[in-house]
């Protein structure tokens, strides 16, 4: 299970990057930081009660669903604006990518919460959850060194290097064992 959240931590990672492109692309005013704001606000209204319905069969299917459309989306960003780079000045683009990774986020989100939930029980589920975190404290400070990679390659090579992280998230969160009742 945390093999699979360290993985899904790419819905969390690649946001800032998706800002940091627009940004790049479209320019650094204020009002864009408010549309992204707004989209991911938005994305997650719609989302959660969809994803809460799902968890509710299967929470590992959702984290699954939620890194996929991470890295579909991932990829999709990346051969657009590698290959056809006229479609970084249509301005909506970056608003609506990072409206779809709010919804992708908010799945991953919520089928690993679910997960865990349904995983354990009582003091054990405490349990989970303090170990959890703290080995994902130490990965997040380990995969911070990702967003050097943006000095090195480009902002969507980092994003695709991400969406590659999330396929594998999704391998392994699909063999996890269900846990639903």
């Amino acid at each position: 299970f945390i093999i699979a959240r360290s993985l899904l931590l790419c819905s969390a990672l690649t946001a800032p990057f998706y800002v940091l492109m627009a940004q790049q692309n479209i320019g650094k005013e204020a009002y864009l930081l408010g549309l992204f704001i707004i989209a991911n606000g938005i994305a997650s209204i719609i989302s959660a009660p969809i994803w809460g319905r799902m968890a509710d069969v299967s929470s590992k299917n959702v984290m699954v669903i939620g890194a996929l459309i991470t890295s579909i989306l991932g990829v999709v960003i990346y051969l657009l604006v590698t290959f056809v780079p006229s479609t970084t000045e249509f301005y909506w683009l970056f608003p609506i990518a990072f409206f779809i990774l709010g919804i992708a986020h908010s799945g991953v989100r919520l089928g690993r919460k679910t997960y865990i939930v349904d995983m354990a029980q009582g003091n054990r589920r405490t349990d989970y959850v303090s170990v959890s975190n703290t080995l994902i404290g130490a990965i997040l400070l380990v995969t911070g060194g990702i967003s050097a990679l943006a000095s090195m390659i480009s902002v969507e090579g980092v994003i695709l290097v991400l969406s590659l992280f999330g396929v594998v998230g999704a391998y392994v969160s699909y063999s996890l064992p269900n846990v639903e009742e």
